[in-house]
């Protein structure tokens, strides 16, 4: 849902991460976790339903990818090459804060 509704890629990064707790979930999956549980770890404070709707949507718009495991019942969560191109991103913000 396009919050700023301008062409401005500043307004138009920000209406995919600018959500609450959506860099959040991208910065713990650049650091490794790849299951819902270890995110929902990671992210103690955060509702594992807000999580789960965080990842689908952060699936539709092409930042992360969604792998179901074939030898077990697991589902694991990786950033795709879009996903990755958010690091220099997090670790400004890391450096700023």
């Amino acid at each position: 849902m396009s919050r700023f509704g301008q062409y401005c890629p500043v307004a138009s990064a920000l209406d995919i991460l600018g959500e609450r707790w959506t860099l959040l979930v991208i910065r713990d999956l650049l650091d490794g976790p790849r299951h819902f549980n270890e995110l929902a770890r990671g992210l103690p404070r955060m509702s594992r339903t807000l999580l789960a709707k965080r990842l689908r949507y952060l699936e539709g718009v092409g930042i992360v990818d969604r792998c179901d495991l074939e030898d077990s019942n697991k589902t694991e969560y990786h950033l795709t090459e879009a996903g990755e191109r958010v690091r220099p991103v997090v670790e400004a913000l890391l450096v700023w804060g």
